[in-house]
């Protein structure tokens, strides 16, 4: 049942491939400023939850039972134009993985506008900001510089980080983090 504090409700969610289960019947509801954690072993299905929660699973597994409400959307019914208004802005995710969530073709300014320009309207002087700042809140040195690099030209900490300033920027209302802290330096953790 979702009360109005509830932001996520998720309800019987079941994964599979084919015939296969992989996550089967999870259940949990998140409320408003509560920090939820989804803990089990490893393959236990935490990162196919936070990956259909965000309408993100590969096309091999499918959705076979469940449901995810987010506020009053019921995110499995959203068509993918409407999902991509959620997806970023109200929830954002911070993926396990940072190597292959960033376009090793592109600078770190350029991603992290990406995001903003898709999500918000914002002007050029704003935006160069705005990117300035997130890259300060994650601890990245030297922001303006770090703007024009590649990913290979960061070390998996700073990479992790990248990737925290890109699910922060547009102050989602829900932040979905899969192992965030795997791949940050210990000194950051």
């Amino acid at each position: 049942m979702i009360t109005s504090q509830t932001v996520l409700s998720v309800h019987n969610l079941q994964v599979s491939a084919g015939s296969n289960p992989l996550v089967k019947g999870i259940s949990f509801e998140i409320k408003q400023g509560e920090i939820f954690a989804l803990v089990g072993e490893s393959g236990s299905g935490k990162s196919l939850t936070s990956l259909s929660i965000m309408r993100l699973l590969p096309e091999v597994l499918k959705i076979t039972a469940g449901e995810v409400v987010f506020g009053q959307q019921k995110i499995f019914e959203l068509t993918e134009t409407q999902m991509n208004s959620v997806r970023g802005k109200k929830i954002a995710m911070i993926f396990q993985e940072p190597q292959t969530s960033l376009n090793p073709v592109q600078t770190v300014g350029v991603q992290l506008q990406e995001v903003l320009k898709l999500h918000q309207n914002i002007n050029a002087t704003d935006l160069q900001t705005k990117l300035i700042s997130l890259l300060e809140e994650v601890g990245i040195p030297e922001p303006e510089a770090r703007l024009k690099w590649y990913p290979h030209q960061l070390s998996g900490g700073q990479k992790q980080r990248i990737m925290i300033a890109m699910a922060l920027a547009c102050e989602p209302e829900l932040l979905v983090a899969d192992e965030p802290t795997t791949a940050l330096d210990v000194t950051i953790q």
